[in-house]
């Protein structure tokens, strides 16, 4: 049927017109849906276990977590108590607690989350080959819900049964098993026995180790005395180098002081002279002669030694200023530039004594002797430097194992 043009004009505001009227009942309907799907029920608390391993044998620890959800927003507060999880606190038996943990509490949403782990172990053999349940826990809580003007409000106790739980017990004991505890047949009379064969044992070890230790002490002081004396030329051991350089260093730095004191005389410049030729003498390589109980006084041409460890001992060194200059001359072009100056001091102290000594005025040179005992000085504190016996024996083993090679 065809409908006239004038017959749709006229329809057409009455359309319009009941499309704009409002639909009050199509909105109900969807707010009440919308409020029926926020008003779903939540659980205040939910809780569950957890171990790490499906079945135990006597004596193996294992790991039971106890892990609870509770709900946590801006309007309710799910508070357990907590005070009755702690593993110093809960009662596991027939399993027996080694230890317990308590991580940090974690949260998400409107949920916080906390957990308990126990390292517990079971050492009763009546429960091998069966299933041990792990005893029922309460969880205490209370539900605190916020009201106007940020008020809370405590509500009554609850409270929450933990789902159960059971561990399948074997009957072997694991190989890494430690701290079992089994039944032993020792008596006293074998503990007594055993405690006397361990101090008997111990006075052994006591009395091996303080012998040990004496023939290493004896040991060490006989290498010491061999190494540190030096054949004399009596066929006697004499002193070491290190101990007749050290002697002379004080007759140097006593000779010094004199002569500051009241200058220069024939005994201070015999003193010098002997001084500085047995360091020489020790810097060529020469011997240093040793005559114990002799009367040789300085201005013989020797250095007397007194101490109460040895006998009166004159040394006396042969070196001269040609002995010195010979020194240099041998001296290769890579030789430290130290040794070339310890020498050189050594050659004008000598040269500057024995002219002192031997010219026919008496009249001495103050300033030339001044800086003829100052070269000898430091001549020496050098030689008495690398001449000790720490470094003597390296040079020794060194050369020996050279040699080796």
């Amino acid at each position: 049927m065809i409908v006239p043009r004038a017959t749709t004009r006229r329809l057409l505001p009455f359309v319009a017109a009941c499309l704009l009227l409002p639909q009050p009942a199509r909105s109900q309907t969807s707010a009440s849906s919308e409020a029926a799907t926020k008003m779903v029920d939540v659980d205040p608390i939910r809780c569950w276990w957890k171990t790490n391993t499906g079945a135990v044998r006597i004596g193996q620890v294992f790991t039971v977590s106890l892990t609870c959800a509770v709900l946590q927003n801006d309007a309710v507060q799910v508070v357990p108590d907590e005070t009755r999880l702690g593993a110093s606190v809960i009662t596991m038996a027939p399993f027996e607690m080694v230890k317990g943990t308590h991580p940090a509490d974690l949260y998400t949403g409107d949920r916080r989350f906390f957990q308990y782990e126990y390292d517990m172990r079971l050492i009763n053999p009546d429960e091998i080959g069966k299933d041990v349940r792990i005893p029922d826990q309460l969880i205490h809580y209370h539900v605190n819900s916020r009201i106007a003007a940020n008020a809370a409000l405590q509500g009554r106790d609850h409270v929450y049964d933990l789902p159960p739980l059971e561990v399948r017990v074997l009957s072997t004991v694991p190989a890494d098993a430690s701290d079992i505890r089994d039944t032993g047949n020792e008596s006293f009379g074998i503990s007594e026995s055993l405690g006397f064969r361990a101090n008997v044992l111990e006075i052994v070890a006591v009395a091996a180790f303080v012998l040990g230790a004496l023939f290493i002490v004896l040991s060490v002081v006989r290498l010491i005395l061999r190494t540190r004396k030096e054949k004399s030329p009596t066929g006697e051991r004499g002193l070491g180098e290190p101990e007749i350089l050290r002697h002379v260093a004080r007759e140097l730095a006593a000779v010094r002081s004199e002569s500051e004191a009241q200058g220069w005389n024939d005994t201070l410049v015999g003193r010098a002279l002997a001084a500085a030729r047995i360091a020489a003498a020790t810097a060529v390589g020469r011997p240093v002669g040793q005559n114990r109980n002799a009367t040789a006084r300085a201005s013989e041409g020797g250095l007397q030694m007194n101490g109460w460890r040895r006998k009166p001992t004159t040394l006396s060194g042969g070196a001269t200023t040609t002995h010195v200059t010979n020194a240099l001359n041998l001296l290769p072009d890579v030789a430290p530039a130290g040794q070339r100056a310890m020498l050189e001091d050594l050659q004008t102290s000598l040269s500057a004594f024995t002219h002192a000594q031997y010219a026919r005025t008496a009249e001495f040179d103050r300033s030339d002797l001044d800086d003829a005992i100052a070269r000898a000085a430091s001549a020496s504190a050098r030689l008495q430097a690398e001449r000790t016996w720490v470094k003597t024996q390296l040079k020794r083993w060194t050369k020996w194992a050279d040699i080796r090679r």
